[in-house]
C-alpha cells in the first residue's frame, strides 16, 4: 500500500523561556540520527534579535533540546543539511513536555527529478537517449530507444532506492519493462533488427501486445516534503529486469535494472 506521511506539529502553552525536547529519525528505517545539525528560527521573526534563532545537534538516538526558547515566541524547526528533509512543516514552541516529541526526515533531493539513494547519498539519474515512436504493420504504436542499452545501465539493487521527485514528475512518469528482441521486424517506418521495444512484446513477425509492469505496492513509500510528493521505490518493487521510465509524450528515456544488473557477462 502506498503510504502518505505528513508530520506537522504545533505546541503552545509556554508561560516563559524553555526548552524543546524530540528525537530525529531517519524515515526509511526509523532509526535515530546523531549528529544532525538542526535550526528553529522564529516565526514571524522575532523583533528582538536574542530570539531569532535557535540551533543545536542530535545525539545518540537522535535526542536532540532546543534550549532558553523565548516566551511566546513559535519557531520554525528545519534541517540546514543538504538532501535531508523533515516530513512537514514543524512549528515548535517551548513548554512542558512528558516526553520528547518525534519527528522523522528523508534524504530527499532539494528539488524535482529522478534520483538515487543510497544510504545518505542522493544523486541525480541522467536519461539514457530519445524515444523513437513508430507503428507495426498492423498498426499498433510502438516506442523504442534510439540507442539499443549494450551494457551496464544504473542498477537500483538491494540497499538502494530509485527516488521520484515532485508531484508532477511523480504523476508523469511510468515504469514499463524494456523488452529486448533478437529478431528482425517490420515498423511502417521501416525494418529494425536486434533491438528493444518499450512495453512491447511481438508475439508474431508483424504485431505483438503490450506489456506492464507489475509494481508491488507495498515496497513503494510516499511522503509529502514541502508540498511536494516524492516516491521511494525499493529494489524489488519491481520483477528483477530491465525498465524504461517515461511518461506517456515524453521525448527522452531512462533506463534501469531492478534487483541485480541485466547486462550481459562478457
Amino acid at each position: 500500500m502506498l503510504k502518505w506521511i505528513l508530520v506537522g506539529l504545533v505546541l503552545t502553552g509556554c508561560s516563559g523561556a524553555a526548552d524543546y525536547k524530540g528525537v530525529l529519525s531517519n524515515g526509511m528505517d526509523e532509526q535515530g540520527l546523531e549528529g544532525i545539525r538542526l535550526l528553529a528560527k522564529s516565526s514571524p521573526p522575532s523583533p528582538d534579535m536574542t530570539c531569532q534563532v535557535r540551533e543545536t545537534k542530535t545525539g545518540p538516538g537522535g535526542a536532540f533540546t532546543f534550549t532558553d526558547l523565548c516566551h511566546k515566541q513559535t519557531y520554525i524547526m528545519s534541517v540546514p543539511q543538504p538532501n535531508l528533509q523533515l516530513s512537514g512543516g514543524t512549528v515548535i514552541e517551548g513548554a512542558e513536555q512528558l516526553e520528547p516529541t518525534k519527528h522523522e526526515a528523508w534524504w530527499s533531493p532539494d528539488g524535482s527529478g529522478v534520483y538515487l539513494l543510497e544510504g545518505d547519498s542522493v544523486k541525480p539519474v541522467p536519461t539514457f537517449s530519445d524515444v523513437e515512436v513508430d507503428e507495426t504493420v498492423a498498426g499498433t504504436k510502438i516506442r523504442y530507444p534510439s540507442m539499443k542499452p549494450t551494457g551496464k545501465v544504473i542498477t537500483i539493487d538491494a540497499g538502494k532506492y530509485l527516488v521520484i521527485s515532485g508531484k508532477k514528475m511523480v504523476k508523469r512518469l511510468e515504469f514499463f519493462p524494456l523488452v529486448a528482441d533478437t529478431a528482425r521486424r517490420r515498423l511502417k517506418s521501416g525494418w529494425i533488427t536486434d533491438h528493444v521495444f518499450i512495453g512491447h512484446e511481438f508475439a508474431s513477425g508483424t504485431n505483438g501486445a503490450p506489456v506492464k509492469a507489475e509494481m508491488d505496492a507495498a515496497k513503494v513509500t510516499e511522503v509529502l516534503i514541502r508540498n511536494e510528493g516524492v516516491r521511494y521505490i525499493a529494489h524489488d518493487a519491481l520483477p528483477a529486469g530491465r525498465y524504461a521510465l517515461l511518461g506517456n509524450d515524453d521525448e527522452r528515456v531512462t533506463i534501469l535494472d531492478f534487483g541485480s544488473s541485466q547486462a550481459s557477462a562478457k
